[in-house]
């Protein structure tokens, strides 16, 4: 589950490393996307849905939140917490 502000990913060249470079990609950027599976017999088959992410990612773009790097995990994590009633009434049932 996904709420505006958390961290989804990092940015880079190829999604291996910051110096890889593979693609031939020059702009670093994040590479995500999204996949409905309704049924085991869906996944690596000719019948994927993939959604378009772009209206998504500018939804998360507005709504975004400063970061901070915890140096002992080295992972990312918003510095504001966010609260969404829904996702706990989610969590619930």
């Amino acid at each position: 589950m996904v709420t505006a502000g958390d961290v989804i990913g990092y940015m880079g060249h190829t999604g291996y490393s910051d110096t890889e470079n593979v693609n031939n990609i020059k702009v670093v950027h994040l590479h995500w996307g999204m996949q409905l599976i309704f049924d085991e017999s869906q996944k690596d088959s000719n019948h994927e849905i993939w959604i378009d992410c772009y209206q998504l990612t500018k939804f998360l773009y507005q709504n975004r939140c400063e970061t901070e790097k915890d140096e002992e995990t080295k992972e990312w994590h918003r510095i504001c917490d966010m609260k969404d009633p829904s996702v706990d009434k989610y969590l619930k049932n």
